[in-house]
């Protein structure tokens, strides 16, 4: 027993000390590309006990699917290493394996070097190698893949400029009930696009789509822009609850702004404040701590009588997050002065 004690301790020792091979890349992060073969060989000789083990099983997983070309774990790799989740932060190998990811072919991974390169982030990265994985995906009519690459099509990104595919491509991949296609499409037609001008109606229409598919994202969207822009309180009201309900925060603080002050939009609908509806949903989304904004519970409870704040914990301390389906299904009634209810989500 004692003589395996000791042949852990000098294997181990000897990994520890060991000094880099000269495949090692010194400029470059121990989890980059060019050095990830050695890390984990080192790492396995560390984590044979595991008290000096510096990773996580879950990372040591990653890692060997990385090493096997799994571009989908190539990508998360990126995003931990991004964030410094379960390993070293390490921004510029995170970035370079999501390029690697996209250039095997992943969609995510190209919505988010688009996404970046989009953002001004200079990225060593080739467009056209993206594009030519990403298509023999779309033409076997995989809807994430075509969702990538339509936008490629639209810019000229890696490929010869041609709306009309790109426009295709989303189409395609919304009509196979991709919600995020379908919000695509509702901020090309919005923001306009080479080939694409802006038409809001059009823009509204898909994000409608994409909210009654179950999209959380586009019912918060829909709603501040039914609101904000007094187009349609009313739809704007529904959309933002049945976020809400879904415990949405950003929702959840647009229903507090509303109920606090009241509104109304430019075709007279108008809901009035209400002070216990305010508090209430101020409270639901004070759970978090980013969301405990004092400055707007002192704008409403110093209004509120006692019975008014007791009204407004009992109603939180009900209240429970709901399902899709429960929203899908609820009745959701427009508040005073408005009449009538919420009409239900479209189920395609």
């Amino acid at each position: 027993m004692r003589i395996r004690q000791f042949t852990y301790v000098v294997v181990l020792g000897m990994a520890l000390l060991s000094p880099p091979t000269n495949a090692f890349a010194q400029d470059a992060g121990d989890y980059a590309p060019a050095n990830i073969e050695h890390t984990y060989s080192h790492l396995k000789w560390l984590c044979m006990l595991h008290a000096l083990c510096p990773v996580n099983d879950k990372a040591m997983a990653l890692i060997k699917q990385v090493l096997a070309n799994d571009r989908s774990a190539e990508y998360l790799l990126g995003l931990t290493l991004l964030v410094g989740d379960d390993l070293p932060m390490d921004r510029k190998a995170g970035v370079t394996w999501i390029a690697r990811a996209a250039e095997a072919g992943d969609p995510d991974a190209a919505r988010d070097i688009a996404a970046r390169l989009r953002n001004g982030e200079a990225i060593d990265v080739d467009e056209t190698k993206i594009a030519a994985a990403l298509q023999p995906q779309a033409d076997a009519g995989d809807a994430e893949a075509m969702r990538a690459l339509g936008p490629m099509y639209i810019g000229g990104r890696g490929v010869k400029r041609d709306t009309a595919t790109g426009l295709d491509l989303l189409h395609r991949a919304a009509a196979k009930g991709s919600t995020g296609a379908e919000i695509d499409l509702s901020q090309l037609y919005l923001n306009g696009a080479p080939g694409v001008p802006k038409d809001r109606p059009e823009a509204m229409k898909w994000l409608a789509a994409s909210a009654n598919h179950g999209n959380v994202a586009a019912m918060v969207n829909l709603g501040y822009m039914s609101v904000n822009n007094s187009t349609d309180l009313a739809a704007g009201y529904c959309w933002l609850m049945r976020a809400a309900l879904l415990d949405q925060p950003q929702a959840q603080e647009k229903l507090t702004s509303i109920f606090s002050d009241g509104a109304k939009d430019d075709h007279g609908t108008v809901i009035d404040a209400d002070l216990v509806q305010a508090d209430t949903w101020f409270r639901i989304v004070a759970r978090s701590p980013y969301h405990d904004n004092s400055q707007i519970r002192a704008a409403i409870e110093p209004k509120m009588t006692t019975e008014q704040l007791n009204q407004a914990k009992r109603l939180f301390d009900s209240w429970h997050p709901h399902t899709m389906q429960d929203v899908k299904t609820l009745t959701i009634a427009l508040p005073p002065p408005a009449h009538g209810d919420c009409p239900p989500m479209a189920n395609p």
